[in-house]
């Protein structure tokens, strides 16, 4: 089993795609696939909650399942935001969030 370090870096790095993909959203004014919203919509609720995801994965080690579960919670409500290539931050996120939260460290 991984450990719940992994976890953390594997949930940083599907938030940093997320957060990609919003600026790119709101600098370009194009998303592909099926989303909620117009362009500004998608791109600040990616932004919001990539940062948030971001900023739960550093206190990892407190409260492995808290962080962990929040982590998959806020990556699934990121999934109707993605579309395309840049469903697979949600998806990594997805995974790193059930790392952190089954570590058994």
């Amino acid at each position: 089993m991984a450990s719940a370090k992994t976890g953390m870096w594997t949930a940083l790095l599907g938030a940093l795609l997320i957060l990609i993909d919003g600026i790119a959203v709101l600098s370009t004014g194009n998303f592909y696939g099926w989303h909620y919203g117009s362009a500004s919509t998608v791109g600040w609720v990616e932004i919001i909650l990539s940062l948030m995801m971001m900023g739960l994965a550093y206190y990892y080690k407190s409260n492995k399942s808290l962080v962990g579960w929040s982590v998959v919670i806020l990556a699934l409500i990121t999934m109707p935001f993605d579309g395309g290539f840049w469903l697979i931050g949600a998806i990594v996120a997805l995974i790193g969030g059930i790392i952190i939260a089954t570590a058994k460290e």
